[in-house]
């Protein structure tokens, strides 16, 4: 006959009953303090540990205890089954927690238990589901890799969180661009595929001085009511370049420039903003050398090029040549969120068609922010019948210098007006605590020579 149960064996087993029969009950809190009181007797009883890690489980609350569980080896099949179960229940448990949304308490827990588990497959997936849902992408794509590569682990299909991932990673090649050109366009069928050349190659030399093939910029051309060809010309140059993000916008009535250059602006991609008229093309190092002064200079909110005058270059008055690459949008690269602090280009009547929206701009951008110069021509302005350099031209060879000779029209005197009225109005964005290049405090500009 067995020997009879001493004292202390009677009572160890009377108070596993009482704990079992609570955890039968759904009373787990005092089944669990009925398993503990008995690991204080036999702190290496692996049964006693496996209820209690798995009343634990169904409580849902810590993950103290399963870690023990994981730990043990007993070389019994039956309790390796039920370790096993118990994994997937608590795995279980804490997806259902993801779905009702305690995204960050489910996550410490799992990160808790891979960190204290032999690498688990259900166990890395739900985490790496958390890490996505708390935007942590990489972690998400590494746990997910490191599932998939267990030892006997079966092929799974894709799932929607491998899908999703691929989905922003796709997107984020689409966004990663380094800047948008807005290109508007009025009436230039027989012009604009010189320009959208010119910023092709221009993208190329960046490729090449920057080391990165993969570099993008996004093109975005506005046609402003064209009563030509100009829409059909854009779309057959994007299709002989697929490689080229493009986005071709088309008003429905002529708003003028600087509206043009406001919209494609509102849907640009990327930190920088270049503008290029649609009859002028850029140089080919033209997006290589403004994009790496901003790179640099991260205290300046836009950078100026020189530029070369179409048949006039070495006739036009130095006092010209410097009202001109201060002033003429195609020569200028900003940032994005400069150009959006200012309020983009003035479209008011005053400064449509062909008024002085692009003086108005940089009067604004100048008052807010410093800027760099280089001397170093990077956009070629065209001369061409009817356009702001051919009415120009003939002050621009004499040596009286601009703004002065006729008697201001009514129509400066407004564009004057509004642009007063719009340099007081920025004076409130002075002290202004935000996240790009700081604030000048006062008028003065600032301008640094490259």
């Amino acid at each position: 006959m067995p020997d009879a149960p001493t004292g202390a064996q009677a009572g160890a087993q009377a108070a596993l009953r009482r704990a079992i029969d609570a955890h039968r009950q759904g009373r787990l809190a005092e089944a669990m303090r009925g398993y503990a009181g008995l690991l204080c007797l036999t702190p290496d009883d692996p049964g006693v540990v496996l209820l209690i890690a798995l009343a634990e489980a169904q409580d849902g609350g810590s993950v103290r205890w399963l870690p023990r569980v994981a730990r043990l080896s007993t070389g019994d099949a039956a309790f390796e089954r039920l370790r096993e179960v118990m994994l997937s229940v608590t795995a279980q448990r804490l997806s259902v927690q993801l779905e009702n949304g305690a995204v960050d308490q489910a996550g410490a827990a799992l990160a808790r238990l891979v960190a204290a588990l032999p690498p688990h497959r259900a166990l890395l997936r739900i985490l790496a589901l958390a890490r996505f849902i708390q935007g942590a992408d990489a972690e998400a794509g590494a746990l997910l890799a490191q599932a998939s590569g267990l030892a006997g682990a079966a092929p799974v299909p894709e799932a929607g969180l491998e899908r999703a991932l691929r989905a922003l990673e796709r997107r984020r090649e689409d966004h990663d661009v380094v800047g948008t050109v807005v290109i508007p366009a009025y009436r230039v069928e027989d012009c604009i595929g010189r320009a959208l050349d010119s910023v092709d190659a221009a993208v190329r030399c960046y490729r090449q001085a920057s080391g990165n093939r993969h570099a993008r910029v996004h093109l975005c051309v506005v046609d402003d009511h064209s009563p030509d060809g100009t829409v059909e010309v854009v779309r057959e140059w994007s299709r002989a370049h697929p490689d080229h993000s493009l986005s071709l916008i088309a008003n429905s009535r002529n708003g003028g420039a600087g509206r043009s250059r406001n919209l494609g602006a509102s849907l640009a991609m990327g930190p920088y903003l270049w503008f290029l008229d649609a009859d002028d093309w850029f140089l080919d190092r033209h997006l290589w050398v403004t994009a790496t002064a901003l790179d640099r200079h991260p205290d300046i909110g836009f950078v100026r090029t020189g530029i070369r005058f179409d048949r006039i270059d070495r006739d036009i008055t130095p006092v010209w040549r410097a009202a001109s690459e201060a002033t003429y949008p195609c020569n200028l690269a900003v940032r994005r969120a400069c150009h959006d602090l200012i309020g983009g280009f003035p479209d008011e009547e005053p400064f449509n068609p062909a008024g002085p929206e692009d003086v108005a701009y940089s009067r604004a951008l100048q008052s807010l922010f410093a800027g760099a110069k280089t001397a170093e021509p990077t956009v070629c302005y065209t001369l061409r019948d009817g356009n702001v350099l051919d009415r120009l031209k003939a002050d621009m060879l004499t040596g009286r210098p601009p703004g002065q000779g006729a008697p201001p029209e009514p129509v400066h005197m407004a564009a004057e007006l509004l642009i007063r009225r719009r340099l007081y109005a920025l004076e409130a964005k002075r002290g202004l605590r935000w996240d790009g290049p700081p604030i000048l405090p006062d008028r003065g500009g600032r301008m640094i020579e490259l």
